[in-house]
């Protein structure tokens, strides 16, 4: 699985805090030091370089268990691109002590949720079960941190599996192939330009010891951090995560040395064709990473233009215009600076050229006179609404925890995270819209259908 952004987890922080407001309010009373949210957390780490944190909370007799790799496609270069996929499938392989299937044998026959996804940034793997069999996944978790067992027989049989994958996500789905170039297209020097999937030439040429010498650099304890999330003692788990990961050696963290992407100065345009009904457009502009305070208001913003059919872009292209099946956008903002991402399905025979015109209305209108204070209100709220209920739970919770972690290397950043929503103005929406959705700042990619490229190669003759 593969699973990208830091938006939508800013999304469940931020509801995570406005529920509270609600709980006494539905307006912004108050200040938002009023705000603060109360965990029992514990951070700890052990010898070898392996962060733990720990969230204790006895609400159900349930424990979500995440092991959250700093290792992605930004770790790849051409030759190995999609290798940090692959380590995806490659995980669940077995060990001596553990052999192949044994977590879904172990766990899933007991009732256990497990899996894993693949991010531009991280990697993690998480299972969700019941509370004694926690020693259980402490100790299958540690074994295949240090012990996977790695040769030709496991990585064809693996990298044929992510081939047929690549087949039904990108090569034979246009939304995939869409992303997949947009990508490619707004980005030169970045690893951003190349998928997280991989290229299937890279993938073909893989060999057992670039697997090994990848698998002992980054998948290892300083690399790490494990979030626990539910019901269980602390001081217990701890010794636990003591006893069974201790003893694994300790390694020197692997640097990133991701070079800069250039500022783009023009569009960039790039027409695909596929066996499609109507035309379809994305387009990616570029904004910076959730580091950056400006990804707040860019939240907002993207909100308000599409979130929904009461939103901006969808009033004006499908209810007043009548040209799209269906429009949408975010703004998806990564550990390094990412894109808001723009797309939609055209109606009939409509050229998707109509529909970037009416957007680039609708974004001048907010260039030039701005938004509403009840628009702001109301996006917030509607972030609210649609993540507030994912960290109810101990597998959302940890993903918050995890998330964070990762991107800026303190779980505890969540708090002051959760207040930077309620400190976004008009002013702010207003100036990140001129200063990002800019003509010169953004790389479109147009899907035709099939018969338009016979017509316009037969018009070429």
């Amino acid at each position: 699985m593969i699973k990208v952004g830091y938006s939508a987890v800013k999304k469940i922080l931020f509801g995570l805090l406005f529920s509270v407001v609600l709980g006494a309010s539905s307006a912004f009373a108050g200040s938002s030091e009023d705000l603060a949210i109360h965990l029992t957390m514990k951070v700890t780490k052990l010898s070898n370089g392996l962060k733990v944190i720990l969230v204790e909370d006895h609400t159900v007799p349930i424990i979500s268990y995440q092991t959250w790799y700093r290792v992605g496609s930004v770790d790849e270069h051409p030759g190995i691109t999609g290798i940090s996929h692959l380590f995806e499938h490659l995980m669940f392989k077995g060990t001596p002590k553990y052999g192949p299937k044994e977590f879904f044998i172990q766990l899933e026959a007991k009732g256990a949720d497990v899996n894993a996804y693949t991010t531009r940034d991280y990697t993690v793997y998480h299972e969700t079960f019941v509370s004694p069999l926690l020693e259980k996944v402490i100790d299958m978790e540690s074994d295949r941190m240090d012990h996977l067992k790695l040769d030709s027989e496991v990585l064809n049989s693996e990298r044929m599996v992510v081939l047929e994958e690549r087949k039904l996500r990108t090569d034979n789905s246009p939304d995939g192939r869409m992303q997949e170039a947009l990508w490619g297209l707004a980005y030169k020097l970045h690893p951003y330009s190349w998928p997280v999937i991989g290229d299937p030439r890279d993938l073909l040429g893989l060999s057992v010891d670039q697997i090994v010498s990848y698998y002992r650099a980054h998948y290892q304890p300083a690399n790490a951090a494990v979030v626990i999330v539910g019901d269980f003692k602390t001081d217990d788990v701890i010794k636990l995560m003591k006893k069974y990961y201790s003893p694994i050696e300790e390694r020197p963290r692997p640097k990133r040395e991701i070079p800069n992407e250039p500022e783009q100065s023009e569009e960039r345009r790039l027409t695909l064709y596929d066996q499609v009904a109507s035309e379809r457009f994305t387009q990616g502009y570029h904004v910076p990473s959730a580091k950056d305070d400006d990804s707040y208001a860019l939240d907002v913003l993207s909100n308000i233009l599409f979130e929904g059919t009461s939103s901006r872009a969808y009033r004006r292209l499908v209810d007043e215009k009548n040209i799209v099946v269906g429009v949408s956008g975010s703004n998806f903002t990564p550990t390094y600076p990412g894109l808001f991402i723009v797309s939609g399905v055209m109606k009939g025979s409509l050229s998707s050229s109509e529909a970037e015109q009416e957007l680039d209305r609708v974004i001048r209108e907010v260039q030039d006179k701005g938004v509403t204070q009840e628009e702001i209100t109301a996006a917030v709220k509607q972030l609210t609404v649609q993540a507030v209920d994912s960290v109810r739970t101990p597998d959302g919770m940890a993903q918050l925890m995890g998330t964070v972690e990762m991107i800026f290397g303190d779980p505890d950043r969540y708090a002051d995270d959760l207040k930077k929503y309620l400190k976004v103005t008009r002013d702010d929406v207003k100036r990140v819209a001129n200063k990002y959705m800019l003509p010169n700042n953004r790389s479109v990619v147009t899907l035709k259908p099939e018969s338009e490229r016979a017509t316009k190669e037969g018009a070429s003759r």
